[in-house]
């Protein structure tokens, strides 16, 4: 045989092998995890969240959609990933505190939510709830990455100063104060507010805005709340505040 017939059985060989690791490969089942915060090399997981219903009125109810990222191949049907409650870490009872809605990866999606159902219950107005839970093997699933398996969320009825107000919000929003801080989460329609230290990490879907957001959000503020100080426009009929607006010290509030 010449050294072009070997050179050929070669490349056929080679190429049957690596066809076969490549089938090999992906032989396994998919694989779920918790996604990241923020997009490339930035990313980052977090592992914990807080909601508060102080901004919803008289909401009884409310729902956390978390992320959940696959990793493997899509389907043509959807399926139902599980997740589990762990006890241990949280003092909030199931069924009681919160519920868990359906899970699913739906067709042809890298992409899922598992559904926090929150329950806003007397307890709240002084007590902060955890519920911790992962997420567990089941029929269509492995679990993926161990660091991004758990994660817990906290939920409360009274308002939290982000840890971020005095730093970066203040050149924004002015002095902190709770009445504030409800006007702004009520009027923009945000559970909470937070801000993004670079733009790698802003993630509107998580409430986690840059400065020209931030920016925005001052304006649009500050020019609704003169509006309704001065009675130009009249408060909807939900609207849970007293104008002019005083905060819960009795200083008037304003917006830089």
């Amino acid at each position: 045989m010449n050294n072009i017939s070997w050179l050929a059985m070669a490349l056929v060989l080679a190429i049957t092998s690596c066809t076969k690791e490549e089938v090999k490969f992906y032989d396994g089942k998919d694989r779920i995890q918790f996604s990241k915060l923020g997009t490339g090399t930035a990313a980052r997981y977090v592992d914990s969240a807080d909601f508060s219903f102080a901004a919803k009125g008289d909401l009884l109810a409310d729902t956390v959609f978390i992320p959940v990222d696959l990793t493997g191949r899509t389907a043509s049907v959807d399926r139902e990933f599980k997740v589990a409650f762990e006890a241990s870490g949280s003092n909030a009872t199931l069924g009681a505190d919160f519920d868990f809605g359906k899970c699913v990866i739906k067709a042809g999606s890298f992409k899922g939510v598992f559904p926090l159902i929150l329950r806003n219950t007397k307890d709240l107005e002084t007590i902060r709830k955890i519920v911790t839970f992962k997420l567990v093997a089941n029929d269509h699933f492995e679990v993926g990455i161990g660091t991004q398996l758990k994660s817990k969320v906290a939920f409360f009825n009274f308002m939290v100063k982000p840890v971020d107000w005095e730093l970066r919000m203040s050149r924004f929003f002015g002095p902190y104060s709770k009445t504030k801080h409800r006007f702004i989460l009520y009027h923009l329609g945000f559970p909470e507010i937070n801000y993004a230290a670079t733009l790698a990490v802003e993630d509107p879907s998580k409430y986690i805005f840059g400065g020209t957001k931030f920016a925005y959000f001052q304006l649009k503020l500050r020019s609704l709340l003169d509006d309704l100080n001065s009675g130009t426009i009249k408060p909807a009929a939900n609207d849970p505040f007293t104008y002019p607006l005083k905060d819960e010290n009795g200083i008037t509030i304003i917006f830089p």
